[in-house]
């Protein structure tokens, strides 16, 4: 069906043992079934309901997942959302979107449920080997907030957006950290409106910002870290207790904008 360079397939071939498909035209099921036999899957369920879908992936727990953007009993956007927000163990595998067209909103909607590429139908194999290559072998960090959740989408194929929002004369670490704290300043806020999200966010955005106490010399900082840090520990996070220790992040870095922003725009 198509020539494989040996080396990209074995990168993709250990990521694509398992796939679930989300397509109601049987035509480009099909199609894509086909080519991804040649690149070595050993499983492939094609499903055209997404509420089905959602079970299949916690009996299948497929490695990757390709879905149509909108379908009759589809609705692409919702199912990579609830995907992404579940406990499954799936929740983090490459997902490739697929629609009729690339226009700036349909990119917009597969960059903002979480997914990690789009593809264009119809589509070819040179089209489905770049998103598969990105998808698999270039993933990006992984944003755990309350109004996003999924991989950076700073770097998704669309080239839309702003790549950061920090200052440019910040290096890489301190970005990282501003970002955190911008998330953590957003699930604060919205943490009485969806606990479980904020406390995931809280949780990741710790990873980053406890190592970071080693970094940072400002005694506010390691103060309002461990502060929350030590809240979490003791079950005791709530809004309320967020806000202070918060506040005392955002003033270091100087951060003044609307917190539900998140960072990930």
């Amino acid at each position: 069906m198509f020539s494989l360079d040996p080396k990209l397939e074995a990168k993709i071939k250990p990521h694509v043992k398992r796939v679930l498909v989300l397509e109601s035209n049987q035509a480009y099921a099909r199609i894509l079934t086909d080519m991804l036999r040649v690149l070595g899957t050993e499983k492939t369920i094609v499903e055209t309901d997404d509420r089905r879908a959602m079970m299949i992936c916690e009996d299948m727990d497929p490695q990757l997942i390709f879905c149509d953007l909108r379908a009759q009993n589809l609705e692409g956007a919702k199912f990579v959302t609830a995907v992404r927000r579940s406990d499954m163990k799936c929740r983090k595998i490459p997902i490739i979107m697929m629609a009729s067209n690339d226009l700036p909103e349909t990119l917009k909607e597969a960059r903002d449920c979480g997914a990690d590429e789009i593809m264009k139908k119809p589509f070819a194999s040179g089209d489905l080997l770049k998103r598969l290559e990105h998808a698999v072998t270039k993933s990006p960090p992984w944003i755990e907030a309350v109004m996003y959740v999924g991989p950076d989408r700073r770097r998704f194929n669309s080239g839309a957006g702003p790549r950061k929002r920090a200052p440019d004369n910040m290096s890489d670490g301190m970005k990282r950290i501003e970002q955190s704290v911008r998330i953590l300043r957003a699930a604060a806020d919205q943490f009485d409106v969806d606990r479980k999200q904020a406390n995931r966010a809280i949780v990741a955005q710790l990873e980053v910002l406890v190592p970071a106490c080693k970094a940072i010399s400002d005694p506010g900082f390691k103060s309002a870290v461990t502060e929350i840090f030590m809240a979490y520990k003791g079950g005791t996070l709530s809004g309320d207790s967020l806000r202070g220790p918060v506040a005392t992040l955002a003033k270091l870095f100087r951060i003044d904008d609307p917190p539900k922003s998140e960072a990930v725009a």
